[in-house]
């Protein structure tokens, strides 16, 4: 275990989400990687990603787990008083699905077999779609945790890539535990979430995972660490020790789903009540990481915070109309910090990326790259 920045006995408390990829937090909690650091953390458990969003902002909270893009809708004002905040570190890859209720499901002409697939199940939507519009039925009802999301983005990826216009669908936002409860009401007829709650309504056989989000955007940040940025300037070393924990705690998770010893100590830190309180789901260790839904907390391009995929977030933002300004560079490098995490990660004998951007979409030679479930290039660097 490295200690690199002693800042005395910092009092911090850290919010997340329950979800799995809060990991990385408990991990550093339990593996006592926060301590070593000198840092005395609390985590606190929130129910939305608008509480961890305005509790960060007026200081509740030091600093959070967040969906990747609210770091920047925050800095730019969207659903929200303007708070500059700023990422240096990606604490997960994938880990989001699209899961349709078993009602709607049955009414489709679709092959079970070929899920999960987006192009299969996206074409069987569209002309279910086209039917009930002809017969002028109520629109279908999805839901996704934040319209700043990258679920509330790849959401409506999977339906334009299927010729679904985003008129043809209602899309409401509900906290992700909420999910898997709301689909077996009737209340929505689909979702797009993080894990464990696609499988968990799938265990229940109230929905069906129809595409993985990895599926579309393959080696995308799904969430970050972030902080506000008047702490991030007011608190640099305490920040840098937070940030050391975090990456040492994500490095331990790289082959967790290979470690079956791994895995059951996560099963048990994350089933408490205080975390996921996943101890009376239904859901075991063993079944913790659904091989259909693939997730990933560490690697030499994973956990860099890519300022090309938060202007192609940006892009998304202006396809749905929720921002009309430019793709602004400056605002992206207040945002994102690569330069902080090759700090870190060069303290702990990581490698890293030398770039702070990249062409999306393209492979790279060790097959760590992003892709676009329609071939997409997004290379836009100002």
């Amino acid at each position: 275990m490295t200690t690199l920045y002693r800042v005395g006995q910092q009092t911090l408390t850290l919010g997340f989400v329950p979800l799995l990829d809060a990991a990385p937090l408990i991990v550093a909690k339990e593996l006592g990687l926060f301590a070593a650091q000198g840092l005395n953390v609390s985590l606190q458990r929130e129910a939305s990603w608008a509480s961890i969003r305005d509790k960060v902002a007026f200081g509740v909270l030091d600093g959070a787990q967040m969906i990747a893009p609210l770091p920047l809708a925050s800095s730019l004002g969207l659903g929200a008083a303007a708070v500059p905040m700023t990422t240096a570190l990606v604490l997960s890859s994938g880990g989001n699905a699209i899961t349709l209720s078993s009602r709607l499901l049955q009414q489709l002409d679709l092959d079970p077999a070929t899920l999960p697939c987006p192009l299969a199940s996206g074409k069987a939507l569209q002309q279910y779609l086209l039917q009930q519009s002809q017969q002028q039925r109520q629109p279908l009802r999805l839901a996704t945790v934040s319209p700043y999301s990258c679920h509330h983005y790849q959401l409506h990826y999977w339906l334009s890539t299927a010729g679904i216009s985003a008129r043809q669908v209602e899309v409401i936002g509900v906290a992700p535990a909420a999910m898997a409860a709301q689909l077996a009401s009737g209340t929505i007829d689909g979702f797009c979430v993080g894990e464990p709650w696609s499988s968990l309504a799938q265990l229940s056989d109230h929905g069906r995972i129809v595409t993985s989000c990895d599926q579309l955007w393959h080696n995308w940040q799904e969430k970050v660490f972030a902080v506000s940025q008047q702490f991030a300037d007011n608190q640099p070393e305490c920040y840098l020790a937070v940030l050391t924990a975090l990456l040492q705690a994500c490095y331990w998770l790289h082959d967790i789903q290979s470690n079956s010893d791994k895995t059951a100590q996560l099963w048990h830190w994350l089933a408490q009540p205080q975390y996921l309180a996943l101890a009376d789901s239904g859901l075991t260790s063993s079944r913790l990481f659904n091989p259909v839904i693939p997730q990933a907390f560490f690697g030499a391009a994973l956990n860099i915070p890519w300022r090309s995929q938060g202007a192609f977030i940006l892009q998304q933002m202006r396809n749905l109309q929720q921002w009309q300004g430019p793709l602004n560079q400056p605002l992206l490098q207040q945002v994102y910090r690569p330069d902080l995490y090759r700090q870190v990660a060069a303290n702990l004998g990581f490698s890293a990326p030398s770039a702070d951007w990249r062409l999306e979409g393209e492979v790279g030679s060790k097959g760590d790259g992003s892709r676009f479930i329609d071939g997409l290039l997004f290379g836009m660097q100002l």
